[in-house]
């Protein structure tokens, strides 16, 4: 207790104040619900196969194969916000180290995540067009817009530029700064070189990768316990 206040003043009783984006089960939750989904869209879309150049040999695709792709883009399309909570709870762990660098890599992921929403609902819509009285000319019109200047600045350059970006950003502090253990970002850099260069080879995909690193770092934050995500 002071003389001049006549409070008492305790240095455990007042912590330090940090921000926390959101509940430490919701963080755990996310990490391994989004980086399931879009390891389980990767797995049944390299089943499928490539998808075709042209706008009618797509059309005939969907068509044959409407359920199995139905249900990949609807399980990706679920999948992002979980990602989006995922990378925040991440970027969250290595703000106490490096507070610019997780700001930075948080934005650019988010920005990343709008661009892959962008990304689904045009495919969506794609899958919708089956059902219109000319499909073929909905087809046409809808691949178009995946070369609209509008589009591309909207959706896929915060997709392509944010996710590589960010992760890149985001696994490299990790790593630098050690705010989780080294293997998890290791992990992660590996699949966003692997993802965006060779892609999936014969039946290996990087995003099995995404997902161990996900689930890892899923079980470092539930470990902890709720003080110290409070606090990181």
């Amino acid at each position: 207790m002071t003389a001049e206040s006549g409070v008492a003043v305790t240095g455990d009783i007042a912590p330090t104040i940090r921000t926390v984006p959101f509940p430490r089960r919701l963080a755990v939750a996310g990490l391994v619900l989004g980086a399931a989904g879009n390891t389980a869209e990767a797995i049944i879309g390299q089943l499928i196969g490539d998808r075709p150049d042209t706008v009618a040999e797509r059309m005939q695709m969907a068509a044959e194969k409407t359920a199995v792709i139905g249900t990949m883009m609807t399980i990706g399309t679920v999948a992002v916000p979980f990602m989006a909570i995922g990378f925040l709870a991440a970027a969250h762990l290595l703000r106490r180290r490096a507070r610019r660098t997780a700001t930075v890599a948080a934005v650019l992921l988010l920005a990343g995540m709008w661009g892959f929403v962008g990304v689904h609902v045009l495919e969506l819509l794609n899958l919708a067009a089956l059902n219109a009285p000319d499909p073929v000319a909905i087809g046409t019109f809808l691949d178009s817009l995946e070369s609209d200047p509008w589009l591309l600045a909207l959706f896929g350059v915060p997709f392509m530029a944010g996710a590589v970006l960010g992760m890149l950003t985001l696994t490299i502090g990790m790593l630098v700064t050690g705010a989780v253990p080294r293997w998890i970002p290791t992990t992660w850099l590996a699949f966003i070189v692997l993802d965006f260069s060779i892609g999936a080879v014969g039946p290996v995909n990087p995003h099995w990768l995404y997902l161990v690193g996900a689930v890892g770092l899923a079980v470092h934050i539930a470990r902890r316990g709720n003080r110290a995500w409070a606090n990181a």
